[in-house]
């Protein structure tokens, strides 16, 4: 399947780019600007690798939220871990990511919502309502949007108001699965100065699993957000821009498949056994076995505040302020074992605040432009966990013949971050054709973490409360570029960029021992050289954009969960374990092939290999192990079809995508990989007069592959206690209404 693809793409390519005179010419492909560099600039201008999609890209693709924009972009894979509520985000971008749902363990991949960068994975898998543009920058983006961007950006912008009347959008949808959406908003211009926008949304969704055990259907969730924003013009050269967005989401708990295999303690001590290597427990995919004894509420509620300032001081100079808060408050009683039983279930109340501000100064001279900014991060988490033990009597935690006997543990971890950063980026026209960049960031951080639980009253003198321990780290992140313009539709660069994550403490220890809450473990930093070509072809009408790039990975984060001898019989060990090296090709192509009809495609190759990787608990070598979520290659092909009809017009797209075979654990466990898969999004839409009717469907192939796995109290000398799976939502479909006005 691989190499028909990557055959098929390279043909289309080589035929496109040398027979030009069979193609039936049209008006050429529209220009995309983008906002990669915290100002608006061709795509085709940028010595950077950044794929990108318009408003009406996003409005004929019909995605529930970022996972199924991943076939916008090569070298993408996003999956909804389903691991509580707020559906936290694995996002990986050339082999970089994290998966993880816990708040202090920093993202690799950011997600930057209105310049407001999202410092958590749960929160981070944000709805596709109202948007605007969605920009995917791949490879370290450390120079202006410094730490946690190692492996890249998904730069994220909605609508805001206008000054062009009164107008609004209602949208109206129903789908299997329960699926159902509201989504509208108004827009009204009060004056020739201010402008008002409220937008609102409700999606329901009775969910796709059966539960064996509870005899009923489980998996329900809903969503409501409500949006009101402002832009205030008191001047010709002053923007004001404020929106406030409060969302509150219930669900059911994380839906999690146990494929404990024979040499793990939940199969041969307790007998609860995967039916396969890869089947679980209920031997369906979509069967689950969990109890939800006690059945407390589960809920994300989240609240945003942005503030964006913008003063263009002349017609050189402008200044830019951005202020962003975000918090989230959940409650959540997960079943972790996937079994019958209560094995290991938790209660993770938690908070999170984050605050940040930055100020830019922008210059545009003949010849010179560079952006320069200050830049400021507080944040705050703390979450009061209670871990149900069922398992005790196979650690020997209690006598077997109490067994079964469930122990309650109680910890609470709280955590912060300051984090201040000083930046510059700037381009120099060396010629006509040539353009130097240079910029760096220098960024300090300071964290602290502490932790108390009822069994272990000396934190209090180390990492308690009153003496929570403390680490500051600080990083210096330099770009160097160089971009020549070959003629007007071919320009190629070199690029060198570096990307830091920062260092911390693991909020999650497990009970017990607790060395890794209390001891830090270093920022890692992933060094980026990349060549790339971006080109149009046949007018305008074909745009084929291939980087290169080979990335050095240092001081590489490895989390693992590793036996211990009490507690919860596990915790969560963060190291800086290892050294990698990812190499890589990537393409993008857009070709308008004739007015009606038009093809997007793009191919994403990845070599991702350790140099170096120690165990976190033994010290053995395993540089054998691949790197999580890096699949060799991933490759997207999108036809897109434009007729008129009658007194309006059909539209007509489907995407497929294929992603070649990764690993999802730390260990490699075969219980837990993901073989090659192809999945199928497609939509059809019929406008007429303010009206748009359309019917949707994605994974219309139905795929089945796991989307999260975690191998629990796993070393490289044990097997663990069980190995619980995810899965991607089976096919879904529905029709959907909009009207607009």
């Amino acid at each position: 399947m691989k190499n028909k693809i990557l055959a098929s793409l390279v043909v289309m390519a080589t035929s496109l780019t040398t027979t030009p005179t069979t193609v039936a010419q049209s008006a050429g492909l529209e220009e995309i600007v983008v906002t990669a560099r915290k100002r608006a600039e061709n795509l085709q201008d940028l010595g950077l690798s950044v794929s990108a999609l318009n408003k009406q890209d996003i409005l004929e693709r019909f995605d529930s939220d970022l996972s199924t924009l991943q076939n916008a972009a090569p070298n993408l894979v996003i999956s909804d871990i389903q691991q509580g509520p707020g559906s936290p985000a694995a996002i990986a971008i050339r082999g970089i990511g994290t998966t993880d749902i816990e708040k202090n363990f920093d993202p690799t991949v950011g997600v930057v919502l209105d310049g407001i960068f999202i410092g958590v994975n749960s929160g981070a898998m944000l709805k596709a309502i109202d948007l605007e543009s969605v920009e995917i920058l791949r490879g370290p983006q450390g120079t202006l949007f410094g730490r946690n961007s190692i492996g890249g950006i998904i730069n994220v912008k909605r609508s805001r108001p206008d000054f062009e009347g009164t107008s609004g959008s209602v949208r109206v949808g129903a789908g299997n699965e329960g699926n159902t959406e509201l989504d509208g908003y108004l827009n009204i211009t009060v004056s020739d100065t201010f402008a008002f926008r409220l937008g609102a949304s409700k999606r329901d969704s009775d969910g796709f699993y059966y539960n064996a055990t509870l005899g009923r259907d489980v998996g329900e969730s809903e969503f409501t957000v409500i949006s009101p924003s402002i832009t205030w013009r008191p001047s010709e050269s002053v923007e004001v821009y404020y929106r406030f967005d409060k969302t509150d989401q219930e669900q059911d708990a994380n839906t999690l498949l146990n494929v404990a295999q024979s040499d793990q303690v939940f199969c041969f001590y307790y007998g609860q056994c995967s039916q396969g290597l890869q089947t679980p427990q209920a031997g369906s995919r979509y069967t689950v076995l969990q109890n939800d004894d006690p059945p407390y509420q589960t809920y994300f509620d989240t609240k945003t505040h942005i503030l964006d300032i913008s003063w263009e001081l002349n017609d050189q100079y402008s200044l830019e302020f951005v202020y962003g808060g975000f918090e989230t408050e959940e409650e959540v009683y997960q079943d972790w074992d996937g079994t019958p039983a209560t094995l290991y279930h938790t209660d993770r109340p938690a908070e999170w605040e984050q605050d940040s501000f930055e100020l830019r100064l922008n210059y545009s001279g003949d010849k010179f432009k560079y952006t320069a900014g200050l830049y400021y991060w507080d944040s705050e988490y703390s979450i009061d966990l209670t871990s149900y033990i069922g398992f005790g009597a196979a650690i020997g935690f209690w006598p077997a013949e109490i067994d079964p006997f469930v122990l309650a543990l109680e910890q609470t971890v709280a955590q912060e971050t300051e984090s201040t950063a000083f930046f510059l980026e700037g381009d120099y026209e060396v010629s006509d054709s040539i353009t130097l960049t240079l910029g760096g960031r220098y960024t300090e951080d300071d964290k602290s973490s502490a932790v108390t639980d009822v069994l272990t009253p000396g934190l209090q003198e180390a990492g308690g409360p009153s003496n929570p321990s403390k680490a500051s780290w600080s990083e210096f992140t330099p770009k160097a570029g160089l971009r020549y313009r070959i003629n007007d539709d071919v320009m190629a660069y070199v690029l060198y960029s570096k990307g830091f994550r920062a260092g911390g403490y693991n909020g999650r220890p497990g009970g017990g021992e607790y060395i890794s809450a209390t001891t830090p473990y270093a920022p890692e930093t992933v060094d980026n050289f990349e060549i790339g070509i971006k080109s149009e072809w046949l007018e305008g009408n074909l745009r084929l954009n291939v980087s290169a790039f080979s990335m050095q990975y240092e001081e590489k984060q490895e989390e693992q969960s590793v036996p211990t001898s009490g507690g919860t019989g596990q915790q969560t060990l963060v190291v800086n374990a290892g050294e990698a090296e990812i190499q890589g090709l990537e393409a993008d192509l857009s070709w308008k092939i004739s007015g009606s009809f038009s093809l997007q495609a793009n191919l994403g190759i990845l070599d991702a290999k350790f140099d170096e990787l120690s165990d976190p608990a033994t010290g053995t070598d395993l540089s054998y192990l691949s790197l999580r979520r890096a699949p060799d290659m991933t490759a997207t092909i999108t036809p897109i079809v434009s007729i008129p009809m009658g007194s309006g017009s059909l539209s007509a797209r489907a995407s497929l995508r294929f992603v070649d075979a990764m690993e999802l654990t730390f260990l490699n466990s075969p219980q837990s990989s993901v073989g090659s898969h192809t999945t199928v999004d497609a939509s059809v839409t019929y406008s007429w007069d303010n009206f748009r009717v359309s019917l949707w469907g994605l994974n219309l192939s139905d795929d089945d592959s796991w989307t999260q796995a975690y191998d629990v109290g796993t070393s490289v000398n044990f097997a663990g206690l069980w190995t619980y799976t995810a899965v991607r939502p089976p096919r879904t479909y529905g029709v959907v209404l909009n009207y607009d006005f």
